[in-house]
């Protein structure tokens, strides 16, 4: 039995970036605002872990394409460092453990560019959509592509599409994809913590931390928050938890959401990109470049690594794995996910890898309040999905995440963005 019924203009739900930034405006416009947080700190999927002595994220990495880009401009106000990110510094082995040569490099590069084009073809061509996966395959049956050749068309696909939208290619709409708009410019980390921005951000904020909702109620009277312990009753709400939250049902909507928006909430992939991180005591790879790739017999395996010792002078490396496989080694024990990276490198470096000081390994997809990374559009639905996701409610709750950004999806910017415009629509239609 709840105890107490606390009185608020606007209650967020989640104090990600999304949360935070729509809290941020409609205090600026005057209202009284809660935040509630489940977890012991804020930030979401911005998490900066420091407790191998240097800020390592084990979320959000890179501020995409930072020319205009609104998180770089909030970087440049708190003086945060930026490092970009050079994708064209990057050393290939292959399974045997053959480093490929500059001109091996650059053809790879071009077998890439080839199968993209071949994927803008695929799109003017098809008359109805499908997964990316569906017509890779019929490619590759039409051209009777050997064996031989898969591994190297897994990798370059695995690298430059199942990493970046954290899913596989069966998963992936072949249509709609690669619709988001992007920035200009390259890439940057901030190698003193990406949490530097939600930190900001939240200043002056009433974030309660450790506050799992439960259920939301919206009547002529407004909205009931329910947490574990307490109510609370505002004249709005801004819900903004991940995708795939809203997927579980963790939070019980009284009436139920619309069934438009419940069916796109289910269709909607939400996929996983999972990291390892391995600090050593000395660099034993190429110091100066800035990924690493691994052309891998197994499909997803360990295919791509950030050296981050540019960045942060640490001998460090950071694997990626995504989609699928990013799911599987989630039911690996620690022992098990760092044998299967070593191993790897092993075949990379002619086993002189060393074994590691220290480790750290995410595991997004278990993660109870988050239930995998980031969207993305599945086959047969369209852009217009994140118009549906983003729809306010009874003109009561609104909703805002990167998965109901149309222009940004998936990224941390589309997140920050749609907690404005959230904002925005909750003060015009409110009042």
């Amino acid at each position: 039995m709840n105890e107490k019924l606390e009185k608020s203009d606007v209650v967020v739900i989640g104090a990600g970036i999304a949360g935070l930034s729509a809290a941020r405006e409609l205090t600026r416009k005057g209202y009284r605002v809660i935040v509630f947080e489940a977890r012991e700190r804020i930030g979401g999927r911005i998490w900066t872990d420091r407790s191998l002595g240097l800020p390592l994220d084990l979320g959000a990495s890179w501020i995409h394409h930072k020319r205009g880009n609104p998180l770089n401009e909030l970087a440049k106000e708190i003086g945060a460092r930026r490092v970009e990110t050079d994708y064209l510094n990057t050393v290939r082995y292959t399974s045997s453990g053959g480093r490929l040569s500059k001109d091996e490099n650059r053809q790879v590069n071009k077998t890439m560019e080839r199968l993209h084009k071949k994927i803008a073809a695929w799109q003017a061509d098809y008359d109805k959509d499908c997964s990316i996966q569906t017509a890779l395959e019929q490619h590759l049956k039409k051209k009777n592509t050997p064996a031989s050749e898969l591994p190297l068309i897994n990798y370059v696909l695995n690298s430059s599409i199942e990493q970046e939208y954290a899913a596989d290619l069966g998963e992936l709409s072949l249509f709609w994809f690669d619709d988001a708009e992007e920035y200009k410019g390259p890439d940057v980390l901030l190698p003193n913590g990406y949490d530097a921005l939600s930190q900001y951000i939240a200043q002056d904020i009433d974030v309660r931390l450790g506050q799992v909702v439960k259920g939301v109620s919206v009547s002529q009277n407004g909205v009931r928050v329910s947490t574990e312990t307490a109510s609370f009753q505002s004249n709005a709400a801004v819900v903004a938890v991940p995708l795939g939250v809203l997927k579980t049902g963790d939070i019980a909507f009284d009436p139920p959401l619309p069934p438009k928006k419940e069916r796109v909430v289910k269709r909607m992939g939400f996929g996983v990109l999972n990291k390892l991180y391995l600090q050593f005591d000395h660099v034993f790879w190429e110091k100066d470049v800035h990924l690493l790739g691994h052309i891998s017999e197994n499909k997803g395996e360990w295919c791509e690594w950030l050296n981050l010792f540019p960045a942060t002078g640490e001998p460090v490396l950071l694997g990626f794995n995504a989609g699928r496989f990013g799911r599987h080694i989630e039911d690996w024990s620690d022992e098990q996910v760092l044998s299967s990276a070593l191993s790897v490198l092993g075949h990379m470096y002619k086993n002189s890898v060393p074994e590691p000081r220290a480790y750290l390994i995410t595991r997004w997809g278990s993660d109870p309040f988050t239930h995998g990374s980031y969207s993305s559009l599945t086959p047969g639905l369209t852009p217009k999905a994140y118009k549906h996701l983003a729809a306010p409610v009874d003109g009561r709750l609104f909703f805002a995440g990167e998965h109901t950004h149309r222009q940004h999806p998936a990224t941390t910017h589309g997140a920050y963005l749609s907690g404005i415009r959230a904002a925005g629509e909750l003060a015009s239609t409110v009042g």
